[in-house]
């Protein structure tokens, strides 16, 4: 979305009052920090946690955000089969789909789809396999006759090579196609995989086709690797580790990875659960710490802290997401002194620092002074965006088409208006609480931001009502867009503290004349739309005239 250019201001007798009030501000903040030379361990360890639990709190939320871009991908996936878009017995078609979806996610090791009559197309991009392209490995039945072969691809997707094979594998019989017998969303325990050999876990959904028959498995692989150097590009001090493990001990991911690197006799990858790491005291003396916990603790996480070889650690270990949905455990841990030794240097340098601390000062004011535009900015940025969603509000939306809309009809591109409004949201108001319902829009807000390019505008109307401006798009290709739109937030059920919520939107779109027409005469053609879109039922795209 674009940024919205804030005007610069000029300050006088403000700004010189707001330098004084900052100069007596640094003034009592030096005399502060004399004061706290005294400070007790105690209250260092309490700092210490609380900085710990804080980056802890952003590692484990980003490691979670890297595992639900597989749950996502697998849903959106399921949804496309059930609104008759993907058909995977379409095996070049639904190939090329996969393909893209491994292109644009990068944690992503594999793809795999397998139907109840044992029919399988998998594809994957490990270099071990394919040195620097793809791999497929199909398997269709024809009259009871089954053909099984790989498809080697380069970098661009052309076929480098083909080869028949016969290795007497049924995707029904993997872990992650119990999703299938299940009937439910499932992650796997770490194991290894098939074709690859490496360790790794598994995100799968059931497949219904279109008329709402169960008819396979879809799975998206995350490799142990990959995950663990995820977590080794997330340090939160010089010494910490972080891993994550099933609740059973089975290691899917290490910030250390040799660590859990494991072979048999045959130089072949295996699986390495958490009490095999004897040989790491301060896994091992983790580990019995977390065992002691309750569930319920691990639920809304817990700090522990213990020591090995007379030194101290402290641990963040949480279960996650809170729902439980993924069997996993997620733990970080550094030596006490990677926080606290921050303080205890501090406090040494503390009394050259109120020796220093005229000069200091002066620096300070003009430090602050510099930085005072910033909150000035953050006020100037909500007086455009919409503060609950972060979209732009009403004004904000019609300055900035001003300019888009102008430069467009010199360029002869077409154009389109939509008008979304959430369907039955006065309901889920009435029913959960207004706080449900912002959560709600937040959501709505956001999938409609992340499903749109970046040339496209959208606002936040009013109430539950959303307005776009689609760049590049005739009436044909927005009614595409805006179908889109509809499945992104129909497709998957927003999570809030209600619990999920199954929610949709209406959608009225209309397209902007190339002539020098008001923008508001369009809206109110997309507006009526979208009433008929009510009209008709809700949950559709419907277009003016």
């Amino acid at each position: 979305m674009r940024i919205y250019p804030h005007p610069k201001h000029k300050w006088s007798s403000p700004y010189l009052v707001f330098i004084a009030l900052i100069a007596l501000q640094s003034l009592a903040i030096g005399i502060i920090m004399l004061q706290q030379h005294g400070m007790g361990e105690e209250i260092l360890l309490t700092h210490a946690r609380e900085m710990m639990q804080r980056l802890a709190d952003g590692a484990i939320y980003n490691a979670s955000h890297h595992l639900q871009s597989a749950e996502d991908a697998s849903l959106v996936t399921k949804g496309l089969v059930r609104q008759g878009i993907l058909f995977p017995n379409n095996t070049p078609l639904f190939e090329k789909y996969l393909f893209e979806l491994l292109k644009n996610h990068e944690e992503f090791s594999g793809l795999s789809y397998g139907d109840k009559q044992g029919n399988f197309v998998y594809v994957t991009k490990q270099p071990s396999i394919t040195g620097t392209g793809y791999l497929t490995k199909i398997i269709q039945f024809t009259d009871n006759d089954k053909n099984e072969k790989f498809i080697h691809r380069a970098s661009d997707f052309t076929i480098q090579s083909q080869m028949i094979v016969d290795d007497e594998f049924d995707p029904r019989t993997r872990p992650w196609y119990r999703a299938y017998q299940q009937r439910k969303l499932l992650w796997t325990s770490p194991y290894i995989f098939y074709t690859s050999r490496d360790p790794g876990i598994t995100i799968s959904v059931p497949i219904a086709d279109s008329g709402g028959a169960m008819i396979g498995a879809f799975g998206v692989d995350i490799e142990i690797n990959s995950l663990s150097r995820f977590l080794a590009h997330r340090k939160i001090s010089p010494h910490s580790s972080a891993f994550i493990v099933a609740h059973d001990g089975a290691m899917a991911a290490h910030s250390n990875l040799d660590l859990i690197k494991k072979y048999n006799e045959l130089g072949q990858p295996q699986l390495v659960n958490i009490s095999d790491l004897t040989n790491d005291p301060i896994v091992s003396a983790l580990w019995s710490k977390i065992q002691q916990l309750d569930n319920k603790i691990l639920y809304q996480g817990a700090t522990v802290d213990f020591s090995v070889a007379g030194e101290k650690y402290l641990a963040v270990v949480r279960s996650f997401p809170e729902n439980s949905s993924w069997p996993w455990l997620m733990t970080v841990v550094a030596p006490e002194d990677d926080f606290i030794g921050i303080f205890r240097r501090a406090r040494q340098h503390q009394l050259m620092h109120a020796l220093l601390y005229s000069i200091g000062i002066t620096l300070f004011i003009f430090f602050l002074a510099a930085r005072f535009f910033k909150p000035v900015r953050h006020l100037l940025h909500y007086a455009h965006f919409d503060p609950l969603t972060d979209l732009y509000n009403r004004r904000a939306f019609f300055e900035s088409s001003h300019s888009l809309v102008s430069n467009k009809r010199k360029q002869k591109m077409p154009m389109c208006v939509a008008m979304v409004d959430v369907d039955d949201f006065k309901t889920i108001n009435d029913t959960h609480g207004h706080s449900v319902g912002d959560e709600v829009l937040i959501a709505i807000a956001g999938r409609l931001r992340g499903a749109l390019s970046d040339k496209d505008l959208i606002g936040r109307y009013g109430g539950e009502e959303f307005v776009i401006l689609l760049t590049d798009a005739d009436l044909k290709q927005g009614m595409q867009v805006c179908e889109r739109l509809r499945l992104t937030i129909a497709d998957a059920p927003v999570r809030t503290a209600a619990g999920l919520l199954k929610t949709t939107v209406s959608i009225g779109i209309a397209a902007l004349p190339q002539e020098n027409s008001d923008l508001s005469v369009t809206l109110n053609l997309a507006d009526q739309a979208l009433l008929q879109a009510k009209d008709s039922g809700k949950n559709r795209v419907v277009t003016a005239g």
